[in-house]
């Protein structure tokens, strides 16, 4: 090995300068290595336990590493730079919680000096000019208001070389200077021969935004980052929603964005249709799609079967995982009708019971060409909802979950269809009506599975305590129906069951 033939006073700096990427191999390489890296083994231990996996906390009895902000993060980094290179998995979403009093006094306590930070700004390639003169002002003048800083969580992500996942905190804010900062900083990641020694964020993988981001401040898939346009973004988790008014979405996001993505969970998200197609037609290579659909107010019905149809239109050739559900939603539903048989490679699928019901009822209209009634879903002719499973399930599919949510203890159990002010017939989903729903998707299930649905191994369906007789008759009825072909049935007994096991469903921050 040539490094070994160099002096004794080049590999000392060598072995300082490797800290902490290639610390520890060098340290194994070899025993004299191991002899210029021992001095250093006991720091590196300590920065790494602290800080490869970092989120924002209060160690009692040790002030250096009691980092409760954005601003002690950065304080902490200015005075001990490579603290930032340790730094793998963040998870930023606590800075808010400012305790009472002032933080400076808190700083200097702790060795805070503002010239080392006015430095880090003044030094940062990512901010041209005299931006950094605005960002370091507003993050002094935050720091002695005592609250949360933009300015400050946005600059902090041009100074993570290593880190593979952030969480953004959760008062995280979409205005034009942190746009253009994300910019600059995705530029960066993508410039040709780009290494994480001369780059911010080149290596993130996982981007994790807070739920309350939607609720707050109306969080838009255009708005939330061109952080998705980073070189080797794979997972997103977060909410979304579309802003009504744009032409189009995809032509308003930055060039690349999403084309790395394989995995996405958009949770308590309100994204329609057209919306849905708009991200998947920017997210070519997407495996994995959790969507869950959020929202209280009362509005026009949420088309359930579009949103299925742009999935369909968009991801039938490489989704492998699809999972829909609501999250907090009071709303109706339009009635609508949706298949997808198309897909290919689609293996996991989970799906309300809403949905089926949905389309059970827009045949029953088909087929009596009248209004509906209550007792429509009983009513559907099988020919009009494509027999088994009412072509919701792809033949590709091998386990299968359906949802019923939000059991209410009403006593009425009946479906309330309106004719809403456009004309567009509506239903307030009950799942009090699903016993019927899965009568009609399960008829003849063990005479057609082989034919519909060859791959077809498992069966979960959800069937909380608090659930009606009926319902719960009807789900203990598929067990020895689908043992007949070989498929396993499990009743959830959650009221709230979680999603099945999507791939990012786990992640390391």
């Amino acid at each position: 090995m040539a490094l070994l033939r160099l002096p004794d006073e080049l590999l000392t700096p060598i072995v300082s300068h490797a800290i902490p990427e290639g610390f520890e191999s060098l340290c194994l390489a070899c025993r004299r290595l191991h002899t210029f890296c021992k001095p250093f083994i006991k720091q590196h231990n300590v920065l790494r336990s602290e800080f490869r996996n970092f989120n924002y906390y209060e160690k009692f009895g040790e002030h250096s590493f009691t980092i409760r902000t954005s601003f002690e993060l950065i304080a902490r980094i200015a005075e001990e730079p490579v603290v930032a290179r340790y730094i793998q998995h963040a998870d930023f979403k606590p800075d808010l919680r400012l305790p009472i009093g002032k933080r400076l006094w808190l700083m200097e306590d702790s060795g805070y000096r503002p010239d080392t930070v006015r430095d880090l700004f003044a030094s940062s390639r990512y901010l041209l000019g005299t931006d950094w003169q605005d960002y370091f002002t507003k993050y002094e003048r935050d720091l002695e208001d005592n609250r949360y800083c933009q300015a400050a969580n946005a600059f902090l992500l041009t100074l993570l070389p290593n880190v593979k996942s952030v969480v953004l905190p959760q008062l995280w804010k979409s205005d034009k200077d942190t746009e253009k900062l994300l910019e600059a900083i995705v530029d960066h990641a993508r410039q040709p021969n780009t290494t994480s020694i001369n780059a911010s964020l080149s290596l993130l993988t996982t981007l994790k935004t807070s739920r309350s981001l939607v609720e707050r401040q109306g969080l838009v898939l255009n708005k939330i980052t061109p952080l998705l346009g980073l070189p080797r973004i794979c997972s997103f988790h977060g909410p979304c929603s579309v802003s009504h008014g744009e032409e189009g979405l995809c032509q308003s996001l930055p060039p690349r964005v999403g084309e790395t993505m394989e995995i996405a969970h958009l949770l308590s998200s309100n994204l329609d249709g057209p919306g849905m197609e708009h991200f998947l037609r920017c997210t070519p290579r997407l495996k994995t799609l959790v969507y869950s659909h959020s929202r209280k107010q009362v509005s026009a019905p949420w088309d359930i079967c579009s949103l299925v149809t742009a999935i369909a239109k968009e991801a039938v050739s490489h989704l492998e995982e699809l999972s829909i559900t609501t999250h907090d939603f009071t709303g109706k539903i339009a009635l609508g009708t949706a298949t997808m048989r198309g897909f290919v490679r689609l293996q996991k699928l989970e799906i309300p019971l809403d949905l089926a019901t949905c389309v059970i009822r827009s045949a029953a209209q088909l087929e009596t060409k009248e209004s509906l009634g209550t007792d429509s879903v009983a009513d559907a002719n099988q020919s009009h909802v494509d027999l088994l499973m009412c072509g919701l399930v792809p033949a590709s599919v091998t386990r299968l979950f359906l949802r019923s949510d939000e059991w209410k203890g009403r006593d009425d159990d009946h479906d309330s269809v309106d004719e809403m002010g456009d004309g567009v017939p509506a239903f307030k989903g009950r799942p009090q009506q699903h016993d019927r729903t899965l009568e009609t998707m399960f008829q003849g299930f063990a005479e057609k599975k082989d034919a519909h649905l060859p791959s077809l191994k498992e069966i979960r369906v959800s069937c909380p305590s608090i659930a009606g007789e009926a319902y719960k008759a009807r789900c203990k009825s598929l067990l020895p129906e689908a043992e007949k072909v070989g498929v396993t049935v499990y009743l959830d007994e959650m009221r709230y069951p979680d999603v099945l096991d999507f791939a990012g469903t786990k992640q390391a921050v």
